[in-house]
């Protein structure tokens, strides 16, 4: 079956071909349901026309689904899940032509990650399609960490934006609206045309009581031993009950199972180590448990000065709250189970917990599926709903992305995630292309306002503001003011800590001439190369290698700066 592509949709995929061309890189930002994945896939289909090798890097439970759309759209290419990407071997190849696409692209917005780093080596020497619906997340390094592995840090210059990494550093909104323009496309649903228009998002608010689990502020934490993270540790707990209580009660077993394994350690006369540690909690399922933000650093200076009768006091502290969690309501339950009651549409029920989701499950007076990590086939579940066998998914945010479930009309947010577009992403499972209803219900669970430990809805509202005024924001927006980065020369900071530096070094020191085209910032992944490079031995063979890469990169470097006026990048 071949996919006919709606206007919009073919607009962007003229617009992303242009991209690639002038720079290699583009970052399709569409609002969530407009068909994003239609358009990589039309955009790989052309670059698999002009010779290129195709690679698409998706979520796990993307990943048939995928290979479906690819196939509707003739495209021979290799799929890597996000997961996998760090175990698939690879090395930055100059010979032949490789096209890459990325779904669900922040998942790679934190620079300091192997995953990221995975990525950035990935792309060295060919061009990228990054898809994302939300390329900010926290804040606007996740938009600038997504940039730096499309392009080099100068490749605006021709558009007055000397350096895309200070323009961040320094928050020039006039220059970060430049980067924008050039290298995101990012259309509303209004760009649809009428026949494809999918109504309205009915929003709705249920306040839920949240118990008052004084046990919370009465630990200790005596592994810990910088007492400044205990509030932080206080407040995830809280986090924990705002999900639900059986969230909660499942971090507390998993704090009582490491402080046994620490009571063992202090009778035997062992340290505690980081394999003990993780013995403790990584043969779970629970993604976001506490533990796996009590990373072993936490723990590890306090040990030499804790002492036996300290952790036994903190597990009694954790049995008495366990009891006290134990004995008390469910009415956050009892609400959903009334929403489920009186329903007249297919539902899907989100939460950030897999404790929570498995509790809901238990205890849905109706038939529903669950979808949560640990399943052995999640897609059991999808298709079930899709079909019509069942009318209620619960499911983790494994399911937040990407999946096409228009039958659903209902979908509530039994949780509020920390990061506010997990609500967009949740919300576009069934607010999409193919929704035939004129208006989707949207439901919040949120804690009433005088007992909410977390300040969950404070967070949210600052994160969705800086995305808006990031992504929205035009160069006519920011009031005619002259931008700073703009008119400064590639500031000499950068230069001096740029990995390109310290190769050269390296090769003067070894004797070697080092290329011209080496002294400038390039993208991420060049740039980490680099860095290692100037830490290793180098052959001729890599080095053979490298230079090839190079002349790639700086071919379109080469291209910018034929159109650059005279005198442009220096003012």
């Amino acid at each position: 079956m071949t996919i006919e592509l709606a206007p919009h949709q073919r607009l962007a995929v003229d617009d992303a071909l242009s991209l690639l061309d002038r720079y290699g890189g583009v970052l399709l930002a569409d609002d969530v349901g407009l068909g994003k994945s239609y358009v990589a896939a039309a955009v790989g289909r052309e670059m698999q026309r002009r010779g290129a090798a195709i690679e698409v890097i998706v979520p796990a439970p993307l990943f048939r689904q995928w290979h479906e759309t690819l196939a509707d759209f003739e495209v021979s290419a290799r799929v890597i899940t996000h997961d996998s990407l760090l175990s698939d071997p690879f090395t930055p190849c100059a010979d032949g032509f490789r096209f890459i696409v990325v779904d669900e692209a922040h998942a790679f917005r934190n620079s300091r990650t192997q995953r990221y780093d995975a990525l950035a080596r990935r792309a060295i020497g060919s061009p990228v399609l990054l898809v994302t619906a939300t390329p900010i997340c926290n804040s606007a390094e996740d938009l600038r960490s997504l940039v730096s592995i499309l392009v080099a840090d100068d490749a605006l210059r021709p558009e007055g934006v000397a350096s895309i990494e200070e323009s961040f550093r320094i928050r020039d909104r006039c220059a970060i609206a430049t980067i924008v323009r050039e290298l995101v496309i990012r259309r509303a649903r209004d760009v649809l045309p009428d026949e494809l228009r999918f109504g309205e998002l009915h929003r709705s608010v249920v306040w839920h009581p949240l118990f008052d689990a004084d046990g919370i502020e009465a630990l200790q934490f005596p592994l810990i031993a910088d007492r400044s993270h205990h509030a932080l540790l206080r407040r995830l707990l809280w986090r924990r009950l705002e999900s639900s209580e059986a969230a909660l009660l499942e971090s507390i077993r998993r704090q009582l199972r490491f402080y046994d394994r620490a009571l063992d350690c202090l009778a035997s006369g062992r340290t505690l180590t980081k394999r003990d540690y993780r013995h403790a909690f990584a043969d779970e399922d629970e993604r976001d448990a506490i533990q796996e933000v009590l990373f072993w650093e936490f723990f590890a200076p306090a040990q030499a000065s804790v002492e036996r009768a300290e952790i036994e006091s903190e597990v009694e502290r954790l049995r008495a709250l366990q009891r006290q969690v134990e004995s008390s309501p469910r009415r956050k339950r009892e609400l959903l189970s009334e929403i489920c009651a009186s329903r007249d549409d297919p539902m899907l029920i989100f939460t950030g917990a897999i404790a929570t989701a498995r509790d809901i499950f238990g205890t849905l007076p109706i038939r529903a599926g669950l979808m949560t990590s640990k399943q052995v086939q999640p897609d059991d579940a999808i298709e079930a709903f899709r079909r019509g066998t069942i009318d209620v998914l619960v499911c983790t945010d494994l399911a937040a992305e990407g999946l096409n479930l228009q039958r659903a009309g209902i979908v509530v947010h039994y949780d509020v995630p920390w990061n506010p577009v997990r609500l967009d992403q949740r919300n576009g499972r069934a607010y999409r292309i193919g929704q035939r209803r004129s208006a989707v219900r949207a439901i919040y669970f949120l804690p009433e306002r005088s007992s909410s430990r977390t300040s969950i809805v404070e967070t949210m509202w600052t994160k969705n503001r800086t995305r808006r005024r990031l992504l929205d924001s035009t160069p006519a927006s920011v009031d005619g003011r002259e931008p700073i980065a703009s008119r400064l020369a590639l500031p000499q900071r950068l230069i001096r800590g740029s990995p390109a530096v310290a190769l050269i070094r390296a090769l003067r020191e070894r004797g070697i001439p080092p290329p011209s085209l080496i002294a400038r910032r390039y993208r991420a992944g060049l740039e980490r190369l680099f860095d290692e490079m100037s830490r290793e031995y180098l052959d001729e063979r890599r080095l053979g290698d490298l230079l090839t890469l190079l002349e790639r990169e700086a071919g379109r470097a080469r291209i910018i700066a034929e159109e650059t006026p005279v005198g442009s990048a220096d003012r």
